[in-house]
C-alpha cells in the first residue's frame, strides 16, 4: 500500500518508525551524489574493546522502497560512504554500506539504519537535494537541528499552486520556500500552499527550533475546487457534505488564535494567525484548517490561501481540503462552518487574567505607557478578534459619543479588541502628568470575554448584583439614561468603577442589567467639569 503518510513516516511510541513499501523502485526524486570524500568515520576514533552500541527501531531495511531509502542513500554518499545510486531502492548495496558506516561507529552491524544514524548523517551533510514534480507529489525524509537546516530544491511553474507539508514529532519542523531569485514564497510553517509567480527553481528550507528532530515532507502541485461553496447553517459543520453539529468550543491558548470546534466524529481547528499545539499533540499536522477524527485518525488539512473566514461573536467560514491520510491534493472537498467562538481555554489555565479595577486592569495599572498596556492586553486577552485602532488624533478633532475630553487634553487614542475598549490621553490626570501619552480609562461590554470585577461582577449581572458583591456602592442618575453604580469613587474621581445599567427604571430596580463598566477618565464630562 501507497499511503501517503505511511509510505514515509508512522509515529510510534514518541519516534518516526518509517513503513516498508513493496512493488517497484519507486520515482527518482532526489539527485544522487556521487563524492568520494573520506568517510565520516574518519574524525571519529572507535575502540575495538566496547560492546556495539544497539541501534534504535529502524527507519529503513533491505527491501523498502521510498522516501527514507531516498534520503538514507543520499546522506551516505555525502558523508563519503558511497557512490550509491540514488534511486529509493533500499537493496544490498546500500545494506553494506550501511553496515560499515555503524562499524564505523561502533554500533551493531545490522544494516538497517535508525533514527540516531540518520541525524548523524544529516549532520555530516551540507549538500542540498533536489525534487522532481514532474511524476505528481515528492516526498523527503530528513532529521534537523536548531544550528543544522535542510535546503531542498524544486522546479515550480508559473501558475501553479504548490503545497508544502512538513511533518515530526513533536511536531517543530517548519518549511519555508524562496524563488532562486530571492522572491519570498512562503514563510516557515508546518503547511502550507502558495500560487507560483515565475518558473524558476524554488528553495524550500526545513528548519526547527528546537531540539533535533525526524520530519517528513510531501511537496506536490495543488488542484483547486472550483465553484462557491454554501454557507453551513449555525451551529454546524460541514465537511465534504456531511454536517455535525457542534458540541463544545474552546480555544487552544497556545496560538495566536485558534479555536477548536467539537462535533460528533472529531475536531475542526480553525487557526487565525499561526496554528497552536492542538492538532500536533494528537498526531495531526497542525495546518491553518484541519479536522481530525476522535479515535486520533488523520481527516483533512486546508491551506490559508484557501480559508475564508470572518470571527465576531461567531466564527463563520468556509475553505477547501484535501486528505491528510492519503495522497489526494487532486481531490479536494469543501468545508463550512458557523459555530459560536468561545475564549475558554482548552486545556487548563484561565481565558484571561485582567479585572476590572479602580486602578487599572488587572495585569496592567492606569498611567502605564500604551504600547506596553497594548502588548499585556492581548496576552491576557488569547484569541482576541483583530483590534480596531484610532491611532492618536487631535482632541479637537475628535467627536466622543461621551461628550468631550478634559481640560488640557491635546491626543487622544481609542482601541478596541472584541468587548474591551481602552481609552489613552495626554492630558494631566491622577497617573502622569500632562503630556504624557498614558492609559486612562477602559470600557468592557458584554461579549467573548468574561471581564469581572474581583469580586465577580460586571457586564451582564444586574444591580443587585453589584450592591451585593459591592454594599459599599452608591447609586445615582446614569450619564446615558437609567442609573449608574458607582462601586469604589464620586464621580468626578479618576479612580472611578462604574457599571451602567442604562434601561433600569431606577435605583429600586434591582433586577436592570448592567450594560458595561467603566473604569478611570477619559472624556466621560464635559469640559467644564
Amino acid at each position: 500500500m501507497r499511503d501517503r503518510w505511511d509510505r514515509g513516516i508512522l509515529l510510534l511510541a514518541g519516534s518516526f518508525m518509517f513503513a516498508a513499501c513493496t512493488g517497484g523502485s519507486g520515482d527518482t526524486t532526489t539527485t544522487a551524489a556521487t563524492t568520494t570524500s573520506a568517510p565520516l568515520v574518519a574524525e571519529v576514533t572507535t575502540t575495538t574493546t566496547e560492546a556495539p552500541t544497539p541501534n534504535g527501531p529502524p527507519i529503513a531495511s533491505i527491501g523498502d522502497t521510498g522516501a527514507a531509502a531516498l534520503a538514507i542513500q543520499f546522506l551516505m554518499n555525502c558523508a563519503g560512504y558511497g557512490p550509491l545510486e540514488v534511486d529509493g531502492v533500499f537493496g544490498p548495496a546500500t545494506q553494506a554500506a550501511v553496515q560499515t558506516m555503524q562499524a564505523d561507529f561502533g554500533r551493531e552491524e545490522t544494516g538497517a539504519p535508525d533514527e540516531q544514524t540518520l541525524a548523524l548523517l544529516s549532520r555530516a551533510c551540507g549538500e542540498s537535494r533536489r525534487l522532481s514534480l514532474e511524476g505528481g507529489e515528492a516526498e523527503a525524509v530528513g532529521n534537523v537541528s536548531a544550528a543544522d537546516a535542510d535546503t531542498y530544491f524544486v522546479r515550480a511553474e508559473a501558475g501553479q499552486r504548490i503545497a508544502v507539508v512538513v511533518t515530526s514529532d513533536p511536531g517543530g519542523a517548519r518549511a519555508g520556500a524562496r524563488g532562486a531569485d530571492g522572491t519570498m514564497l512562503a514563510t516557515a510553517s508546518t503547511a502550507w500552499a502558495a500560487d507560483i509567480p515565475s518558473t524558476q527553481d524554488y528553495v524550500i528550507t526545513v528548519e526547527t527550533v528546537g531540539d533535533a528532530t525526524t520530519y517528513g515532507l510531501v511537496v506536490a502541485p495543488l488542484t483547486p475546487g472550483s465553484g462557491t461553496i454554501d454557507a453551513a447553517a449555525e451551529g454546524t459543520v460541514v465537511v465534504g457534505g456531511d454536517q455535525e453539529a457542534v458540541s463544545r468550543v474552546c480555544l487552544d491558548t497556545t496560538a495566536d488564535a485558534a479555536y477548536v470546534a467539537e462535533s460528533g466524529s472529531g475536531h475542526l481547528i480553525v487557526a487565525i494567525g499561526s496554528p497552536g499545539d492542538f492538532a500536533t499533540t494528537r498526531g495531526g499536522v497542525g495546518g491553518w484548517v484541519e479536522f481530525m477524527y476522535r479515535d486520533g485518525s488523520p481527516g483533512y488539512l486546508g491551506f490559508p490561501v484557501d480559508l475564508d473566514v470572518v470571527v465576531t461573536d461567531r466564527v463563520v467560514g468556509t475553505a477547501r481540503l484535501y486528505r491528510s491520510d492519503g495522497g489526494a491534493f487532486d481531490a479536494p472537498i469543501d468545508l463550512a462552518f458557523d459555530f459560536a467562538r468561545s475564549a475558554a481555554p482548552c486545556e487548563g489555565g484561565q481565558a484571561t487574567a485582567i479585572v476590572l479595577a479602580p486602578n487599572g486592569l488587572g495585569v496592567v495599572d492606569f498611567g502605564a505607557p500604551p504600547e506596553q498596556t497594548i502588548d499585556l492586553v492581548r496576552q491576557a486577552m488569547p484569541g482576541a478578534s483583530p483590534a480596531v485602532d484610532s491611532g492618536w488624533v487631535v482632541a479637537a478633532d475628535y467627536e466622543s459619543p461621551e461628550g468631550a475630553c478634559r481640560p488640557g487634553t491635546v491626543n487622544v487614542r481609542i482601541f478596541t479588541m472584541d468587548n474591551l475598549t481602552l481609552y489613552f490621553t495626554d492630558a494631566g490626570t491622577s497617573w502622569a502628568p500632562r503630556g504624557t501619552r498614558h492609559l486612562a480609562g477602559y470600557l468592557a461590554v458584554d461579549g467573548v470575554f468574561p471581564f469581572a470585577t474581583r469580586r465577580g461582577v460586571g457586564p451582564g449581572s444586574t444591580i443587585g448584583d453589584v450592591l451585593l458583591a459591592h454594599p459599599d456602592a452608591g447609586i445615582g442618575e446614569g450619564l446615558y439614561g437609567g442609573v449608574d453604580v458607582f462601586v469604589t469613587a464620586p464621580l468626578g474621581a479618576d479612580g472611578w468603577l462604574r457599571a451602567t445599567a442604562p434601561d433600569a427604571g431606577g435605583a429600586e430596580d434591582l433586577a436592570a442589567r448592567i450594560s458595561a463598566v467603566r473604569g478611570g477618565r477619559f472624556c466621560d464630562f464635559p469640559a467644564s467639569d
